[in-house]
């Protein structure tokens, strides 16, 4: 047994209760304008398309794409802790497998896959080697959604190091090298930036747009140049090569 191994066993008790408090409907559903405004216009608009969330964990995301109309959503996730969880809370197509199995059996199957805290968790050459395999689990067309921990972020090591299991963060610049080399087209890197949907989430985008400016005045003194994100997550989203399929009515 790897000491990931143990650690992942015991996952949802032992780091992302204590984070997140413990999984409920209502916590999950908190989260809906967030991802809609991070990853709504990013996924396929046809309803019937296969999406998979890579590394599930309690089932949040799986919940929300059901909610939205996704009739073909589901997710995976190696701890079985976090797997019956999700269960417990009646949210359905989660299982637990590890992602290099599950991925293989599945050629050319899904229209979106989205990795969402997950290729930071694993060495260099397991990440190349995943998003390899999510680039060949993908219909022609489709899309792989990624968010990760921003190296370029002032705060990254909250991040980066927030978790014993992390091994690696990303900007950037070696976001768009990856996804280069693996063959993928039109990748867009993005900001998880605060999203407005009261009053005090106004004035958390408020200050976070005063302290962006301020880190991009830095920069430009420094280098003179350049467009940099300042988020503590990154969000890469890119397309396999081919044609995307008609929507089924």
């Amino acid at each position: 047994m790897t000491f990931k191994d143990r650690f992942y066993q015991s996952y949802a008790s032992t780091h992302v209760t204590h984070r997140k408090g413990e999984a409920a409907l209502d916590r999950f559903r908190a989260e809906f304008p967030v991802w809609d405004k991070h990853f709504g216009s990013l996924l396929p608009a046809d309803r019937n398309a296969r999406i998979l969330d890579v590394g599930c964990g309690r089932g949040g995301m799986v919940y929300w794409l059901a909610q939205r109309g996704y009739r073909n959503a589901e997710g995976v996730d190696l701890s079985a802790e976090q797997v019956d969880t999700a269960h417990r809370l009646g949210i359905a197509n989660v299982s637990q497998a590890d992602l290099t199995a599950h991925l293989a059996k599945r050629p050319h199957y899904y229209d979106a896959l989205i990795l969402r805290d997950v290729i930071e968790h694993l060495p260099r050459e397991q990440a190349v080697h995943a998003l390899e395999l999510c680039r060949d689990a993908s219909r022609p067309g489709g899309v792989i959604i990624v968010q990760v921990p921003n190296a370029e972020s002032p705060f990254f090591g909250r991040i980066r190091y927030g978790d014993f299991t992390h091994e690696i963060a990303f900007t950037s610049s070696s976001l768009t090298q990856l996804f280069n080399v693996l063959g993928y087209q039109q990748l867009k890197v993005l900001p998880t930036e605060p999203v407005i949907s009261g009053v005090r989430s106004l004035v958390r985008y408020g200050l976070w747009t005063m302290v962006k400016g301020f880190y991009s005045l830095v920069l430009f003194a420094e280098l003179g140049r350049g467009r940099h994100i300042f988020t503590q997550g990154l969000i890469a989203v890119a397309q396999v090569p081919g044609t995307a399929p008609t929507p089924t009515p």
